[in-house]
């Protein structure tokens, strides 16, 4: 019975894990394929090594945004850093009297917003120049979502 516990639990695990644009397409050419009106690799002059070699590059594209644990330090880390630094000067020297820390905060959470923006646009950079380098690649996979729908 533990044994069948353990499979079920693990099994859950595995599919919560693979929830992944890469997973996703995988499953969908595997459950799909030969089926009528399915996209043909040959129609897009590919074989299966380059809609691997472009799913992998796309997800590693995707996951360089780091995990969400990640993001919150950066975070934390991000929005600390103004009140440390306030933290070193008295308060009747600072410019906002009692309502420096909130300043603090606000400077923070600005420079968090900036550095989710720039890491979007990086993002967005990489993924534009990997589908302007395989076309056809990204079109297959397109179709292929399309085909889901």
């Amino acid at each position: 019975m533990s044994d069948y516990m353990f499979k079920l639990q693990n099994q859950d695990m595995i599919a919560e894990n693979t929830n992944d644009f890469q997973h996703k397409v995988e499953r969908l050419i595997r459950d799909h394929e030969g089926e009528a009106g399915f996209p043909l690799l040959e129609e897009f002059q590919l074989v299966k090594d380059d809609i691997d070699d472009y799913l992998f590059d796309r997800q590693a594209i995707l996951d360089s945004k780091g995990t969400e644990r990640s993001r919150y330090t950066i975070a934390g880390f991000l929005i600390a850093l103004p009140v440390i630094v306030m933290s070193a000067f008295p308060e009747e020297d600072l410019p906002w009297g009692g309502w420096s820390i909130i300043v603090a905060v606000a400077i923070g959470v600005g420079l968090f917003l900036l550095y989710l923006g720039i890491q979007k646009a990086i993002i967005n950079m990489r993924l534009n120049r990997l589908n302007s380098s395989n076309p056809g690649a990204r079109d297959y996979v397109e179709k292929v979502l399309a085909f889901d729908e």
